[in-house]
Parts: structure tokens; sequence; C-alpha cells
């Protein structure tokens, strides 16, 4: 649900861009947001380049570095994550996953770049937890290829070192501030990049044009597409700023909360690391798809809304391309159940619902709908 703050908290953000009449085209909001999210998530050889959404900031990295052909994606991810090469001109070829953590595994990842000859690949971080791609990060090193890390809803914990060094300009981390996200604005995105490519990461969010001139000469030397925050949505993400540590803080309470919830039931717990994310969402495996789907249907009935994050598996797509089978991320996505986490519930509303969605699990296991 979003959680996106009252217009009067964001307003008085946008007097820069009301008194320079500068509403898109990285105006003087987007670039205060910008420096406001490096302030608080950056390392010191990082720049900050918004985008419009995740997709198109996603398909931005892979243009401005002149990708073609074929790029890795792994099998368990959204939709949007291999809508974002086909957006970049290439083709995403489907990696399969680990059968536990989800993400792509660092043989698997060498395995896709040597079948394929592709240039790129594209990790998820799943769910927005803090995940370690330093394995991957070498790789990509070794190999000269291009690492994307799709991070979407991980924005709000602290960047450090636990998913790369950062040594070299390979590697992008990719951030979604959809509503829906811990860290909403209502449509964005924000990408980590290395100071050198900032650049050429704006030319590629801007038809390909690098620069302006009075004269109206301009340089292109890449294509592009367009994917610009607006000023408004910068202005709301600034607000989100001054907020969001307590925003998280809430969030991960409430994870905390789910853990000891889940744990008196059958379904296994994702990720019991509270502080590697500011959750969207507490994932859960339950034992089939057909308990998913009476769980979904148990908890309809008392007005509550679960959703399934990643279904179906990408490899379960007709036309995807696959390095090889990808059972394990079809398993995941069939068992895997989101839960909602709120940063505005109170505790006793976090405790009916905990109560009835334990409920609905555990009718499931005894072959009972409520």
């Amino acid at each position: 649900m979003p959680e996106l703050p009252n217009p009067a908290l964001w307003i008085d953000y946008l007097a820069p861009a009301i008194s320079e009449n500068w509403y898109t085209n990285f105006g003087p909001v987007n670039k205060s947001f910008e420096y406001r999210l490096e302030e608080l998530y950056g390392r010191p050889d990082e720049s900050v380049v918004t985008s419009s959404n995740a997709t198109s900031g996603l398909s931005a990295c892979l243009i401005a570095e002149a990708i073609s052909g074929p790029v890795l994606c792994p099998a368990f991810t959204f939709q949007a994550t291999a809508s974002s090469i086909y957006g970049a001109n290439c083709k995403p070829v489907i990696v399969d996953v680990d059968a536990t953590l989800g993400i792509v595994t660092p043989d698997a990842l060498e395995a896709g770049f040597n079948k394929t000859g592709a240039q790129a690949a594209i990790v998820i971080a799943p769910y927005g937890i803090t995940t370690d791609f330093h394995a991957h990060e070498a790789i990509c090193q070794r190999l000269g290829k291009l690492l994307i890390i799709d991070n979407a809803a991980g924005l709000g914990v602290a960047r450090s070192h636990l998913s790369f060094s950062g040594v070299g300009d390979l590697v992008r981390e990719v951030y979604s501030l959809h509503a829906t996200k811990p860290y909403g604005i209502g449509e964005g995105c924000a990408i980590f990049t290395p100071k050198s490519k900032v650049s050429s990461l704006r030319a590629a969010m801007n038809f390909g044009l690098q620069s302006h001139s009075v004269s109206g000469n301009s340089k292109a030397p890449y294509w592009g597409i367009n994917g610009k925050m607006s000023e408004f949505h910068a202005a709301i993400g600034l607000a989100v700023a001054d907020t969001m540590a307590q925003r998280v803080a809430a969030r991960q309470d409430m994870a905390s909360n789910w853990i000891a919830c889940i744990e008196k039931t059958s379904a296994t717990i994702f990720s019991k690391a509270i502080k590697a994310s500011p959750w969207q969402v507490f994932p859960i495996l339950l034992e089939s798809q057909d308990q998913v789907l009476a769980t979904i249907k148990n908890a309809a009935a008392q007005n509550i809304e679960l959703r399934r994050y990643y279904w179906p598996s990408l490899g379960a797509c007709k036309g995807m391309e696959q390095v090889g089978p990808c059972p394990n991320a079809r398993s995941l996505a069939e068992r895997a159940l989101a839960l909602p986490i709120r940063s505005n519930m109170d505790t006793n509303d976090q405790a009916k619902l905990m109560k009835t969605i334990k409920s609905c699990i555990n009718n499931c296991d005894d072959g009972v709908s409520i």
C-alpha cells in the first residue's frame, strides 16, 4: 500500500522548480534529490542518477554502455527486469537461481556468459534484501562484463561493503521508487553509478543527447529513451528522505513480528536478516502452489489481500530464451507468498493481522478453508 507524504510536506521542496519554471530535464529539485540520496546512501566513489522509473533506469544502464545482443537475466524476478532488456533493444536470456536464496549463483553467471557471449547481466536482490554479490562482481571484472544489480525494493538501508566492493566501473545498482516501495515517491528510480558514468547515463535517458547549446548543436553519441524524472517526483523524494529512517525502523519491527508469527506455522521464512532490508513485503515459502492458493483464498475471505512475488517464473513464460532449464525458479515462484508490511500499522492491528494469517496458513495444512 502506498505511503506517500502529504503534499504539504513536499510542496516547499518544489519552490526552485517554480521559481525557475523548470519542471523536468534534470532540473534543480532533481539535482537536490540526487545529492540527498548520495549523502544518505552513496559511497565516496559513486553518484546518483535518477530516472522516471526503474524499468527505464535498467534500460538506460544497458544503453549507456552500448550493450547489444543477449543479456543474462534471472528466472526468478518481476517481469519488468526482462522488459528493461527488451527496452534497450537487447535480448533477455534466462538463468536459473539458487533453490534457497533465489539469486543467480556465481557459477551459473559465469556459465551463462560463456554459453551466450553476453556482455552484461542483471541480477536481483530478491524482495530488496541485501545480497552478497562480491563473487559475481569478481567474475564480471575478470571477464570485462557489465553487472547491474536490480535491487528494486531495497532503498532505505545502509549500502556498505555488504553487496559488492565497488572497485572499477562495471557495477550499477538500481532502485525503484514506485509508490509501493519502501522509498516510494509515486514513480521513479535511483541509479547508484561510478562517477565516471554519470554523463552517459543522463544521455541514455535523454534520447541520447549529452548536451545542448544555445545554437542548437548537440552531441548524440548514443541512442536513448525518455527516462527523466519530473521535478514533482523529486520534491516528493526529498520529503520522504526526512522520515525514511523512521519508516524503515517501523517496517523492520513489523518484519521481526512476522518472524515470530510465521515460526509457528509450516511456512519457511525467506530471510531473517532484519537489518538487511527496508521490507516492502515479508516473503515466505509454502510447501506447494496449492497451499499458496488456498492461503490466498482463506485470507481473501477475511478481506485480506495477499500477493505472489515473483510469479510466474520468467522460465515459464513463452518465448523466453534460457541458458538451461529453470526448475529452482519455477519452484520458488510457485511457493512464494508476500505478506504485507506497513510502517503506519500499530501493534494491535499487526497482532490481529498476523493471527489471521497464521490461521489461514495452518488451516491449509489441515486441508480446511475458512
